[in-house]
């Protein structure tokens, strides 16, 4: 039985309560009482009958649960008791609900930050990575939607994205960096476009370029391409370029040669030379720009005398052995899969810079105050990537029946998709003599490459040389 205080309780006494070995109550009286423990914690209780049954409804701790607070509790428990309801179901009735609201409404967070526009992209990045060629495509888009998507548009909902805000988040970009603003745009397009084939927003896109001209976008300026040097100086860059040690001037000098892309040059395996018939460097499909081997045939490019002095001299470079043009076959065989330009640490070919590095010190080594002596009509510095447009014209510009193959030699699709399917021939019988010719042009006979001057026995199909040299005369 609890004991019943003198009085209705007050603090003063309340305080004075010392614990003992076994709990016992103290009754403030209408069925509120104290129960004070052995460790001297005192907790409210307030003593019902509900249905007939009596029962004790914890009301909380003391102090935090004050004398008068308990008390306004007990009353009300008592008038549900009263009105024939149990207050201790409905309690927990109410702590249910707020449980389930407090956890909708974390859900409810959850879902919303997670479609963000930032929480959406890293889903869309995730699921394009496996069909890019490349990681560190997937390093390319984060970077540029965090330095300018991110700040405008991260804490967005997709939901909630328009013009209005796309406009905003690429002005900056659109107007000071033109390309750049173009690939910001078109991934940020590329995001909308996912999270409308998840159900997250509508199936429009406010990152569509044409509609946000007419929503105020301004027009870019006409962009110029990538500065090129004109295919009469390419003899005197490649006697300049043969000056410059180390690998990545052999790759600049092999991508010249053969108008590869560099990045198809840095990754080159030693597995892909073959020396059966035609020397020729083989890259498989999965490795071509932009496509998947599924969709892509390898691309085989003829590789003349000159180019294979390259491969020569790199396989020197990375071995430490001595090799020549006519036992490179069985060297390059040994030599597997290793990469034919490794960085420093042999496992990992050159970086995607380390060309235009070259060029950029070929280019800064002179008077001051002098133009640049590699650059392009317009005086802007050439870049690796404009030896294609090089060759290019060079082919407009003294063999422009060979378009067609030289449109070949570039890797460059056929436009209408239906003539593609069916003219599948990679011309490589019309390129031969063309790259031979190029390189001839490069690297003139009168002025051979440094090293030993490269043999062709062995290398060249029986009927071929003639040929070749009719060419490279012409």
């Amino acid at each position: 039985m609890p004991r019943r205080a003198a009085k209705p309780l007050d603090v003063k006494t309340i305080e004075a309560l010392k614990p003992r070995a076994a709990a016992y109550r103290v009754s403030d009286g209408g069925g509120l009482l104290l129960e004070v423990r052995p460790t001297g914690a005192r907790v409210w209780l307030c003593r019902l009958t509900v249905d007939g049954k009596r029962r004790d409804m914890g009301l909380g701790g003391y102090p935090i649960v004050t004398l008068k607070a308990a008390r306004d509790a007990a009353r009300k428990a008592r008038d549900l008791a009263d009105a024939g309801e149990d207050p201790i179901v409905r309690r927990e009735a109410e702590a249910a609900e707020r449980r389930a609201a407090r956890e909708a409404a974390e859900r409810a967070k959850e879902e919303a930050e997670g479609r963000t526009f930032k929480a959406v992209a890293e889903r869309c990045i995730k699921a394009q990575a496996p069909g890019w060629k490349s990681d560190r495509t997937a390093d390319l888009w984060r970077n540029s939607l965090a330095a300018y998507a991110y700040p405008t548009l991260g804490a967005i909902p997709v939901a909630a994205i328009d013009r209005a805000a796309v406009m905003r988040a690429i002005d900056a970009v659109w107007r000071s960096r033109p390309a750049t603003g173009r690939k910001v745009l078109r991934r940020i397009g590329t995001v909308l476009r996912y999270a409308a084939a998840h159900g997250m927003r509508a199936n429009d896109n406010p990152a569509d370029a044409r509609m946000l001209r007419h929503a105020g976008l301004p027009a870019l300026p006409g962009g110029r391409k990538q500065p090129s040097l004109p295919w009469q100086r390419v003899p005197a860059f490649m006697a300049a370029l043969d000056e410059m040690p180390g690998l990545a001037p052999l790759a600049l000098r092999l991508s010249v040669l053969t108008a590869l892309r560099s990045g198809e040059v840095r990754n080159a395996r030693w597995s892909w030379v073959s020396f059966d018939g035609e020397p020729t460097l083989t890259i498989p499909g999965e490795m071509m720009k932009g496509k998947k081997s599924a969709d892509v045939l390898p691309h085989r490019i003829p590789l003349s005398p000159a180019a294979v002095d390259v491969l020569v001299r790199a396989y020197g470079l990375t071995t430490g052995t001595k090799a020549t043009a006519d036992d490179l076959q069985q060297r390059a065989a040994l030599r597997g899969d290793a990469l034919v330009f490794p960085s420093a640490t042999l496992t990992t070919p050159l970086s995607d810079m380390s060309l235009s590095a070259v060029m950029r010190r070929m280019n800064a080594d002179r008077p001051e105050g002098t133009p640049a002596p590699w650059r392009d009509p317009d005086g802007r510095e050439a870049v690796p990537h404009g030896f294609r447009a090089t060759f290019s014209t060079w082919v407009d510009d003294t063999r422009p029946h060979e378009r067609e193959a030289a449109e070949k030699a570039l890797a460059h699709e056929v436009a209408n998709k239906v003539s593609a399917a069916y003219r599948r021939s990679d011309l490589f019988d019309r390129r031969v003599p063309l790259m031979a010719a190029w390189a001839a042009h490069c690297v003139p006979p009168a002025e051979p490459a440094q090293g030993a001057r490269v043999s062709t026995m062995g290398l060249r199909r029986k009927g071929s040389a003639g040929s070749m040299k009719a060419e490279a005369t012409r």
